[in-house]
């Protein structure tokens, strides 16, 4: 059996979870200065940024493979943060997504826009070497993992769903729930037998 909660933090929570990243976490900073760069302004206020968390906690330990090394661990905690950017009607996001299982951790930093707010067109960035690449991966299995998962009902949400990308981010999970998430988890995790249990496996 496996329990899940999910947690979507207020404004300020998650504006300070987002500066507390941006921090500590150079690639993050390195992909805002890149949209700065872009001509884009980040919407710095709590209202513009997002926080979601899901756990998802076994009956029992969930034991490592023979071949793979690692203690048994029995709760997988993901965490999506974010904050917009704007450029006119082109809208971006800075994000970070980290899943957690005992003593593993996964986290990726990535950029995402959307050129005239047309999310489904929308493209990712990460850091790569110390460079801003243009990546093909989180975006398009967050993508794939909702049109296969999800509940047919809450797909139009990635068609409709407008506004900055807080507001999209919003309205998806609002439509879809914790699945949105998993999909954030299974993304991220890359198929590791830690996360694999509780979230599925991605190609990324």
């Amino acid at each position: 059996m496996v329990r899940e909660s999910t947690e979507i933090l207020d404004h300020p929570a998650a504006h300070k979870k987002f500066k507390e990243h941006l921090k500590n976490r150079p690639d993050l900073k390195t992909l805002q200065d890149e949209a700065k760069k872009r001509g884009y302004q980040p919407k710095d206020t709590a209202e513009e940024t997002f926080a979601f968390r899901l756990t998802t906690k076994a009956s029992g330990p969930v034991k490592a493979p023979a071949r793979a090394r690692g203690a048994s661990v029995q709760d997988v905690e993901v965490e999506l943060v974010g904050q917009s950017v704007t450029k006119g009607r082109n809208q971006g996001a800075i994000l970070t997504c980290t899943v957690k299982a005992g003593g593993n951790e996964e986290t990726y930093d990535f950029y995402l826009e959307a050129p005239n707010g047309h999310f489904e067109r929308a493209s990712e960035w990460a850091v790569e070497g110390g460079k801003v690449v243009e990546a093909h991966s989180w975006w398009s299995a967050w993508i794939g993992c909702l049109r296969s998962r999800c509940a047919s009902t809450c797909l139009s949400a990635l068609f409709q769903c407008t506004g900055t990308w807080t507001a999209y981010f919003w309205c998806v999970v609002a439509r879809c729930g914790s699945c949105v998430l998993k999909c954030a988890a299974c993304s991220t995790c890359d198929c590791s037998w830690w996360c694999r249990w509780a979230v599925g496996c991605c190609d990324r």
